[in-house]
């Protein structure tokens, strides 16, 4: 049998959870901006946020372009705010600084500082030009505005530093001179010194004709000296010294020196003359001047070789018939002999004959240079014994045993010469009592027949003696 079942429906619960509030999105600041910067987005739901970034917080801070939601939940129903966009622009190009000089200045100069942007200038110092120029000391930098965002430059700093003294310039000499001279030129300033001329020390030695100046200071900072001229006078050629013969002669003998320069010259002997005789050794220049400058030629050594040394012995008298003799005395030996009755060195007093004969003696030494020397020679007729009382003077006895007696008879007798059979001076007697009876030894001379010449300022007269024992 069927039997009919009754199914009752079952019972479902629906439950129906509030909505929430749909969220709004506030922004702390515009919404467009530059590169670089961020803007800060606040949900207007305190709790139960889910942003379009992910976040679940209630503020994000986006720093990129986009569309950003946020996404409100209560319990298990969410409700999404409207869209909010968030623009970011790109940042203009940085502007640069450009300074019209040194940023290191003197205290009380100035510098242009230029930005490379021509308009939309904001500087440090709150000046909206494209240029400022400043005068103090400090860091500067200009931000450029393209209307929408800005970009700042590298800071440019400014030193302030203090001005140097002028410096001056002290010349240890004239700063005129002649070509090849000098002069020191000094800064006063010890440091920090640059020349004219580029040289960086205190001082500097000039030799060129000029202007010169020196600076003083630190870089960007400095002083200018006054300048100081020096001129240059040119020289005169150098003369050049002639000479008409050789500049090595003897003694006595002379070369004459011409300077090329027919006026102007001073030689160094201190002559004014164009020429000049030289007789002495030594180094010769002359010196040229052209009424500034002087310039002296290059030395001429002259050279004066002496004379030889040539002197005769008092020559021996001779008899008149005495045979030919060699001659001797000169000094130095090797020279020739010459005069009345001289042949080959050799002395003939008959060739000669009676009578005072002047013998000269020449010399040539290794430098060519002759000199002479004379002597008397004397030729007497030595006729015999019997011509002694004819003698203006009287020697007694003779022959003789070695002593004898000279009697002057009022003459003055200079000296006795007493020569041997040879013609050779044996010893010379030099009287002490004129005019009276004076009493002479011979015994230091062996016997034999001797000449003596007797010599007075009024005569010389010859006479032989014997000796013997």
């Amino acid at each position: 049998m069927l039997v009919a079942q009754i199914h009752r429906p079952k019972q479902v619960i629906i439950t129906v959870n509030p909505s929430p509030a749909t969220p709004t999105i506030t922004a702390a600041g515009p919404v467009t901006i530059c590169q670089g910067s961020s803007v800060t987005l606040t949900s207007s739901a305190t709790t139960g946020n889910t942003w379009s970034t992910g976040a679940t917080t209630q503020a994000i801070t986006v720093s990129t372009a986009g569309s950003y939601t946020v996404t409100a939940a209560l319990g298990s129903c969410t409700k999404t705010s409207a869209a909010k966009v968030v623009t970011v622009n790109p940042l203009p190009t940085a502007p640069t600084i450009s300074a019209s000089g040194s940023t290191t200045i003197c205290s009380g100069g100035s510098v242009t500082l230029t930005s490379s942007s021509t308009t939309g200038n904001t500087w440090s110092t709150g000046a909206t030009t494209q240029s400022i120029t400043v005068s103090a000391a400090g860091t500067y930098s200009v931000t450029y505005n393209n209307g929408t965002c800005t970009a700042t430059s590298t800071p440019t700093t400014v030193t302030v530093v203090s001005t140097p003294v002028v410096p001056t310039i002290t010349a240890a000499g004239a700063t005129t001179f002649c070509q090849g001279g000098s002069v020191v030129l000094t800064s006063s300033a010890t440091s920090g010194n640059t020349w004219s001329t580029g040289a960086t020390t205190q001082s500097i030695t000039v030799t060129s004709a000029g202007n010169y100046t020196v600076t003083s200071g630190n870089v960007g900072c400095s002083a200018t000296s006054i300048g100081t001229t020096v001129i240059v006078n040119p020289n005169p050629t150098a003369p050049t010294i002639a000479a008409n013969g050789p500049t090595t002669f003897c003694q006595g003998g002379n070369v004459v020196l011409t300077s090329s320069a027919t006026s102007g010259n001073t030689w160094s002997t201190g002559a004014t003359s164009q020429v000049i005789t030289v007789t002495t050794a030594g180094v010769y220049s002359v010196t040229v001047s052209n009424g500034t400058c002087s310039t002296t030629s290059t030395s001429n050594t002259v050279v004066v070789n002496p004379l030889p040394n040539v002197t005769l012995s008092p020559l021996s008298m001779m008899c008149v018939n005495w045979a030919p003799a060699g001659l001797t005395g000169g000094l130095p030996a090797g020279g020739t002999y010459t005069g009345t009755g001289v042949t080959s060195n050799t002395f003939n007093p008959a060739t000669a004959g009676i009578g005072t004969h002047p013998i000269t003696y020449s010399y040539t030494n290794s430098n060519s240079c002759s000199n002479t020397a004379t002597a008397n020679l004397l030729v007497d007729a030595c006729a015999g014994l019997d011509e002694i009382n004819s003698l203006p003077f009287e020697i007694y006895p003779n022959p003789s045993t070695g002593m004898i007696q000279l009697q002057s008879n009022g003459h003055v007798i200079n000296t006795i010469n007493v020569y041997d059979e040879t013609g050779r001076l044996v010893k010379i007697i030099q009287p002490k009592n004129n005019s009276k009876v004076e009493t002479l030894s011979l015994k230091d001379l062996s016997n034999g027949i001797y000449t003596l010449i007797v010599n007075s300022n009024e005569f010389q007269k010859a006479m032989k003696i014997t000796l013997m024992e």
